[in-house]
């Protein structure tokens, strides 16, 4: 049995009455100090408001009456007794402590950054495998949209060079990837230079700067395939979520709508001016090194396109896409051993 004094109302009037409660597993019996009050309700029809810091416990009456009463103990008791509000015990143990409320934050800080580190790289890809294709196709718009705006002119190529290199591209990406849907076109930069760019949607663009540096179809084979391979494994994609994951979810921790929706529309920027990360740069590599070896030719036309994109680098303002520095050396040594084991 427990036993406490508390603060009666009977929902009809503000006038308070001194009360004594007595509860058991399953009844209060609620008795005036000085004014005839006895009531008998039953717990199940009882609520207990949750605590709230140090102001005084509330229990409702089902007739619209209460009780209120300082002896936190009492209702602590009460409710460990009935079992209600048992999910609320733990917030109010966590309030009352600092030291439990520092770990759990120091706690919630290692989660997010293992979450930044880990987990959203594991989630990326079966995440980017479920965007909508309506989704990817308005990304790829927009960021094709930024492209034009900011760094590309019309291609200036010659129509019969222009269609020899689509033949190649459209026998290339029918051996690599025969249902995906990838489109070729070609632009002119004087900020980018000799670059490509895989956009999610399947299309491809390449610089005729970058046609000009190439000296024969298997090189240019490399580059093509090396693009093919970050559409086929959705590379745009998994960096787009890898890049904004962590943003969001604090933007979600704090509620800010606004914030997530603003940094939504700026995607097409980052997935055009950031780039691929190294993981996803070697898997196009390899993949594409892959296809050179199986088609008889090796690695080195593709090794030696690396090699001359990164030499042609200085006096442009935008990093390839395809070949930056201090990598390349690494991905020319990586292709080289790959075809060392076949």
């Amino acid at each position: 049995m427990i036993e406490f004094k508390a603060t009666y109302f009977d929902g009809k009037s503000a006038r308070p009455q001194p009360v004594v409660i007595k509860a058991d597993k399953s009844f209060l019996l609620i008795e005036g100090e000085r004014w005839p009050v006895r009531l008998e309700v039953s717990l199940s029809d009882c609520k207990i408001d949750p605590p709230l810091a140090r102001a005084a416990r509330t229990i409702r009456l089902p007739d619209g009456g209460l009780c209120e009463t300082d002896d936190f103990s009492a209702i602590d008791a009460l409710e460990h007794q009935t079992g209600l509000n048992s999910g609320l015990r733990l917030v109010k143990f966590l309030e009352s402590r600092w030291k439990a409320v520092a770990g759990c934050l120091i706690l919630l800080a290692l989660f997010i950054v293992f979450f930044a580190i880990y987990g959203i790289p594991f989630l990326a890809k079966p995440l980017a495998t479920l965007v909508p294709p309506g989704l990817v196709k308005t990304v790829s718009h927009e960021a094709l949209n930024v492209l034009d705006r900011r760094f590309m002119e019309s291609s200036q190529l010659a129509r019969e060079k222009a269609q020899s290199i689509n033949a190649l591209f459209q026998k290339l990406s029918n051996e690599i990837d025969s249902k995906g849907n990838y489109r070729l076109e070609f632009r002119k930069s004087r900020l980018l230079g000799p670059n490509a760019f895989a956009l999610p949607s399947g299309l491809i663009l390449v610089t005729d700067e970058l046609v000009a540096l190439t000296q024969n179809d298997r090189e240019l084979t490399g580059v093509l395939a090396h693009e093919i391979f970050h559409v086929k494994e959705r590379h745009a994609l998994q960096h787009m979520i890898q890049s904004t994951g962590l943003f969001l979810l604090i933007s979600a921790l704090v509620g800010d709508i606004a914030s997530i929706s603003s940094f939504a529309a700026s995607l097409p920027t980052l997935l055009v001016e950031l780039g691929y990360s190294r993981n996803f740069e070697r898997e196009a590599d390899r993949e594409a090194g892959l296809y050179l070896i199986r088609k008889g030719w090796g690695t080195k036309p593709y090794r030696d396109m690396l090699q001359r994109l990164a030499d042609s680098r200085s006096g442009y303002r935008v990093p390839s896409a395809i070949s930056t520095h201090p990598d390349t050396l690494e991905r020319i040594k990586r292709l080289q051993e790959l075809e060392e084991l076949r």
